[in-house]
């Protein structure tokens, strides 16, 4: 294998290892939100109780779905960058990944919070 190779399967390999990642992370932060009103609500205490800490994990979580997008978009530009030097590196993902998906009319706008660029996320159905 030469180093140009053995080079892009290590980053198609950490590439992957960061999209599981992050995908974990999401979905982790979604149940921690979720059962922070329900830990309220079991505490009998008030709505105002906890009520920063649920705001922040809202952030932490539009921070992770951001970072998530940026992601995908470097994996595109690494499979150009693939391609430019002779490989493929599709590891059972060979569906295609249009700009725009059939069925997703939903816009996702930037959020004022994070400042983050998320126009091209878009929510699917």
């Amino acid at each position: 294998m030469n180093n140009e190779h053995a080079a892009a399967v290590d980053v198609t390999h950490l590439l992957w290892k960061l999209e599981e990642q992050l995908d974990a992370a999401f979905a982790t932060s979604g149940e921690l939100a979720a059962a922070l009103p329900r830990a309220r609500t079991a505490a009998r205490l008030p709505a105002i109780a906890g009520q920063q800490a649920f705001e922040l994990v809202s952030q932490a979580m539009m921070a992770i779905g951001a970072a998530r997008g940026h992601t995908v978009q470097g994996h595109r530009v690494l499979e150009k960058v693939g391609r430019t030097i002779g490989y493929d590196a599709d590891y059972g993902d060979t569906r295609p990944k249009p700009d725009f998906m059939p069925g997703a009319s939903v816009k996702v706008s930037a959020s004022a919070k994070t400042g983050a660029d998320t126009g091209h996320l878009r929510v699917a159905a």
